[in-house]
This record gives structure tokens, sequence and C-alpha cells, in this order.
């Protein structure tokens, strides 16, 4: 008798566990009125969840495909592949599916060559016309005529580009280094600085000025510097003998030492601000002890 009542509930238990259940909607086999939903076993899974409806598995198909049909659909659970079959269409579609197919491996390539190509004769559209503002309109003309076209097309997108890499550069973060090290060295530079620290600096007492580059900025700087080159050698030397590109070589050279003086002075400040910081008390506790 006891065998009996033990192989009736191992078959009910077996029975209950086969009870289809859907992962998607959580529905049942029971709920499904009168077989109205097909059901499905599209992976390795066992036990009740193996089963999905075709409806719901459908949908779920669709978002991972995302109308991209070389997407490959697995299982979440066991990450089996879905055997997914498509119904034939005529020799037609197939030829337009294939195109299409084409068309999407192939333009990522064609929209990078785009963009490549429009950087580059943006970036030599702007070396010529930074040459015939540095060296002047009727000079600048004759150097590019009688300059090699090929040698020309390499010139010319390399004004931005050195410009760009030059500004990376910071020298002035470099200088203010160096001074920081002899300051201990030299009375003078002592008295001028007295942000620095009167002993000798090491690499662990070094400063650190944490200056982050900012892209945007760093662009932007180095595409204008010829510009401000020009307008201040126009403006220093404009009755002097000297030519535009010599006008603009110094006009560049003041531009930038003046610069660099005022970045190192802001840099010596903000030192003397950084060393000088000190966390306080709270105001409740300074209150509390006073009680």
């Amino acid at each position: 008798m006891d065998d009996e009542n033990i192989i009736q509930n191992s078959f009910c238990s077996q029975g209950i566990s086969e009870q289809k259940h859907c992962w998607v909607c959580f529905g049942t086999e029971a709920d499904d009125f009168e077989g109205s939903n097909d059901w499905v076993s599209p992976c390795k899974c066992r036990g009740s969840t193996r089963w999905v409806h075709q409806v719901c598995v459908q949908r779920w198909v669709d978002e991972k495909l995302k109308e991209n049909l070389n997407v490959q659909v697995h299982c979440p659970q066991c990450n089996t592949e879905y055997i997914i079959v498509y119904k034939e269409v005529n020799y037609f579609v197939q030829v337009l599916n294939k195109m299409d197919k084409t068309a999407n491996q192939f333009c990522p390539f064609l929209a990078a060559g785009v963009v490549v190509s429009t950087l580059y004769w943006s970036a030599a559209s702007y070396g010529a016309v930074t040459v015939m503002q540095v060296m002047g309109e009727q000079e600048a003309i004759t150097f590019m005529e009688d300059t090699d076209p090929y040698m020309l097309l390499l010139i010319l997108p390399a004004i931005p580009l050195s410009l760009i890499l030059g500004k990376t550069i910071n020298w002035e973060e470099t200088l203010l280094l160096v001074m920081q090290r002899f300051t201990s060295q030299l009375p003078l530079l002592r008295t001028i600085m007295p942000s620095f620290l009167r002993e000798p600096v090491n690499v662990t007492t070094s400063i650190q000025f944490n200056s982050v580059i900012n892209p945007t900025t760093t662009l932007c700087a180095a595409l204008l510097l010829p510009t401000t080159a020009t307008i201040v050698g126009n403006f220093l030397f404009d009755n002097s003998s000297y030519s535009n590109f010599q006008k603009t070589l110094l006009g560049g050279l003041v531009y930038i030492t003046v610069k660099g003086i005022l970045r190192i002075y802001q840099r010596q400040h903000n030192v003397i601000k950084q060393r000088t910081r000190k966390v306080i008390d709270y105001p409740d506790s300074a209150i509390q002890e006073n009680l």
C-alpha cells in the first residue's frame, strides 16, 4: 500500500513539474483558452520553464533583432542559440536583401571616408588662409604657385595639426617647476616668488598643479594663434620695415611670452591658495565645546 502511494505521488509531482509555464508572460497551460496559444521549447532548458508561447517568444525575438536579421538570438537562461526559420521569398526580394546587406556593410567605410575627406580639406583650407594671413596675400600666392602641388597638399593640412600639437606642450608648467626647484638657491627669485618653499624641493614635495587640458579650449587657442599673432604684430610693429611674416612671427613671440608670464603668475598664486588651505571645525561642534 505504501509503495502504491509513493508511485502515485511521484506521478503527481512529475505531472506538476511538466506543467508548461511561459517565462515571458508567466502564463500556464491551464490559462490558455481551448489551446488558443501555441507552445514551443526552443532551447536546452528543462522543466516547466523550457516552454514559452510562440507569440511571446516572437515578441521577445523582435526586441533582440531590432530589424537586423543577422543578429543571433540566445536563450537568456541557458544561452542556447534559437533556431529561427523564415519563409522563402522570391528571387527579386533576395536580391534586394543582399543589396541592403552590402550597403549596410559598405556605408560605414564610405561615411568614414567622407568624414576624413571633410577634415582634410577643412585643414587644407585653414592652412591656405593662415599662409595668406601670415605672409600677406601676394607673397602667399607667389609661395603657393612656386611650391610643388603635391607638397602643398601635405604642407597646408599640417599647419593646423602642428598648431594643435604645439598647444598641447605645457611649457609654462615645466618652467614653473624648474623655477620652483631653484628658488632656494637664488635669493632674488625667492623674493619675487615667495610662494615656493625655501628648502630644496625633491620629488616627494614637488607641487602638483593638476592642470587639465580642455580639448575645446586647446583647439580654439591653437587655431586662433596665427590670427592673434598677426594682430599683435601689426599693432606693435606697424611702422617698422619688417615683412608681414616677420611681423607675425614677432607678434606671436610677444603674445606667447606675455601669456606665459601671466599664466605663471596665476599658477604661482594658485599654489599659495592651495598651500594655505585648512579644514576648520564645524560651527555646531565649536558651539558645543564652548558650552
